[in-house]
């Protein structure tokens, strides 16, 4: 549980820093964009490092929301702690998404898209029935 509630500070906070560290330009200009990161680069840097990150830890939360769910659908045993801590994931990307929409859409299908690829059904610990 402990696991659970650093990775969803870690997420958060870095989610919040790559969104305050990354360009905001209005209309969007893919030159003018790329142009402000090429010269912040300490900056860009830093909004790089904190979106992968931010990404990998809000990815291990999504996949034990799912691997607990799972577990629920076959009826085995649910660690409903840990499956209560990742259920306060969606407030955080809410949060999120009223500081810059788009990138926290793109944070948010990095992390579902990663969190979903790392869900290893051919461990077969608890959720063996299924297959």
């Amino acid at each position: 549980m402990r696991r659970q509630l650093l990775l969803l500070l870690v997420g958060n906070i870095c989610g919040y820093l790559m969104i305050s560290w990354a360009p905001v330009i209005t209309p969007f200009v893919w030159a003018n964009f790329i142009t402000d990161f090429t010269f912040h680069p300490l900056r860009s840097f830093l909004a790089m490092v904190c979106f992968f990150l931010g990404f990998v830890a809000n990815a291990a939360v999504i996949r034990t929301f799912f691997e607990e769910t799972l577990c629920l659908f076959v009826r085995q045993s649910v660690r409903w702690r840990e499956w209560g801590m990742s259920v306060l994931l969606l407030p955080s990307f809410y949060w999120l998404f009223q500081l810059n929409a788009r990138l926290t859409l793109l944070f948010f299908f990095f992390s579902v898209t990663y969190g979903m690829i790392s869900i290893d059904l051919a461990d077969g610990r608890r959720y063996n029935k299924w297959w």
